[in-house]
């Protein structure tokens, strides 16, 4: 019986992905892009399976086929299938529905009927494949999942049982497994709007990781997320959600922060004692919590890198030479005696960009460049040895690197991103602060970069701050993850036109939201194949 289902699972799937998209095709001047077919990640797979049938399996794991491009994993071209990964699928589906059978209460979320009769079967797999495929099901589509129910009963399945072959059959499809969206034409260049339920879709899986809930794939039934009032309502609705939107936080700062790393990262016992996974694990939810506090209370993203507030529980407070906080977890702390205030200040960030063993202003540069200027650092010439990851901790480090920049083929890279690094010395390879070196030897903070002269965290912090490419590659970067593909040539048009808008008024990261998903690219897309 297995094979007559997973058979019919994979006809489904055929059948599927020949329907048209029902979007009029729209002209004009700019090109939103398209992308492929986007598979779930194994995030995406465990949130979706929780939110839609309540099973508290999580059967995607680091064994799953995965991809990662642009810092990201949840883009489209990166995440292929091979016989293995589909096997997985099969297993897991199998696993699924034992699970959800077993329980009462998540059968429910299935069986939503329970006479035998054909409107009971079919009404069962249009709900479901309406919550697992994000959109409603065809009427062939519906004919091909009722053959799964009828072989099942003809080789001696209960009615139970065959729909619970039913739903191994959805879940194995490439409907669920794939968020698939259609053009009416392949080859065409003419930019189209989505559908409703793909545009839910899109928007589910960018704030939650996961599928539409029944609330927004309301709006999408009768179009009324199309509206721009309705999206910015529905915006609000997601990230009022702690759970869901926790995930945003997680999958989109933890891999563009680098918080997601944290937990893994490791110190040289010997120097730094205080480090442990405990410590790390604080540090990794203090830069989740600093960032939802900007994404939540609407503050200026120009107050991420000076903003003067810490989230400690015990361990964090230590580190940060701190009163320790009172209560369980971590607690928001105001303290402004001491040297230490915005991003550049969490001990998490300070952590991730230095070696195990000492600090490296090179990384920390680096981070800074990359990550928060959106600006690629040169690769060092070939033939240049490094400076030793090695180095004796205990010596001077601006020192090193001086000899290192004698050689003219290092010295043009390295001024282009030392002087952020160099900054932040005061700040050990865990965090801690510090004013001398472990020789006793002063650190000084003040750099010159681009003419320019600056001194420690708060001449970083400014720099940063007034540089316009602080607040135009977050709007990038979030574009990016929204949309799951790479920024292209086209898209720098839209990003110009958000930019303006969002930095109005207060730029918050909701009001980036807002613009981000009322743009072209995420609502439109043209043919897959069209160059």
């Amino acid at each position: 019986m297995t094979h007559h289902w997973l058979t019919l699972a994979l006809l489904g799937g055929a059948l599927a992905c020949t329907n048209p998209n029902q979007g009029t095709s729209v002209s004009s001047s700019g090109d939103p892009g398209t992308k492929g077919l986007h598979r779930l990640n194994s995030t995406e797979y465990n949130a979706t399976v929780a939110d839609v049938l309540g099973t508290k399996l999580r059967p995607a794991s680091s064994l799953w086929l995965g991809g990662e491009l642009d810092g990201f994993d949840n883009m489209a071209s990166v995440l292929n299938v091979d016989e293995a990964q589909y096997r997985r699928y099969f297993d897991a589906a199998q696993l699924i529905a034992e699970d959800v059978f077993a329980s009462a209460d998540l059968k429910a979320k299935v069986a939503i009927c329970e006479t035998e009769d054909d409107a009971c079967v079919q009404s069962i797999l249009a709900n479901a494949g309406l919550h697992l495929f994000r959109r409603p099901l065809g009427q062939d589509e519906i004919a091909t999942y009722y053959k799964v129910y009828a072989a099942a009963r003809q080789l001696g399945e209960s009615h139970e049982g065959a729909v619970k072959q039913v739903l191994r059959a959805l879940l194995s499809s490439a409907e669920f497994i794939y968020r698939i969206e259609f053009d009416p034409d392949l080859n065409s260049t003419t930019k189209h709007p989505l559908s409703s339920y793909e545009l839910a879709t899109r928007l589910s899986y960018f704030l939650w990781s996961s599928a539409p809930d029944d609330a927004l794939l309301a709006t999408a039934d009768d179009n009324s997320l199309l509206a721009d009032e309705t999206l910015r309502a529905t915006v609000d609705r997601m990230l009022a959600d702690p759970v869901k939107s926790s995930r945003f936080i997680e999958n989109f700062a933890g891999q563009w922060l680098g918080a997601r790393k944290l937990p893994e990262h490791s110190a040289n016992p010997y120097l730094y004692p205080n480090w442990s996974s405990e410590l790390a694990h604080s540090l990794t939810q203090e830069m989740y919590l600093y960032f939802n506090e900007f994404l939540q209370t609407d503050r200026s993203w120009l107050e991420f890198m000076t903003a003067d507030f810490n989230f400690v529980d015990p361990s964090v407070g230590r580190l940060y030479g701190v009163p320790l906080p009172v209560g369980a977890g971590m607690q928001r702390v105001e303290i402004t005696d001491d040297q230490r205030f915005g991003f550049a200040g969490l001990g998490g960030f300070l952590a991730l960009s230095s070696l195990g063993g000492r600090t490296s202003p090179t990384l920390r540069g680096r981070y800074v460049l990359k990550n928060l200027l959106c600006t690629e650092p040169p690769k060092p010439p070939p033939g240049v040895p490094p400076l030793s990851a090695g180095l004796n901790p205990t010596r001077n480090v601006r020192s090193a690197l001086e000899e290192h920049r004698k050689d003219p083929a290092c010295a043009s890279c390295h001024a282009l991103f030392d002087p952020y690094g160099l900054s932040l010395e005061q700040f050990d390879a865990i965090g801690a602060y510090r004013t001398t070196y472990f020789d006793g030897a002063p650190i000084d903070p003040s750099v010159e970069l681009a003419g320019s002269t600056f001194t420690g965290l708060s001449g970083l912090a400014d720099t940063v701050t007034r540089d316009p490419k602080f607040s135009e590659c977050i709007s990038e970067t979030l574009l990016k993850y929204a949309l799951g593909r790479s920024i292209t040539d086209a898209d720098r048009s839209y990003l110009t036109t958000v930019n303006q808008e969002w930095l109005k008024e207060t730029p918050s990261i909701r009001r980036l939201i807002y613009s981000l998903v009322l743009a072209e690219p995420f609502r439109f897309r043209h043919g897959a194949l069209a160059q």
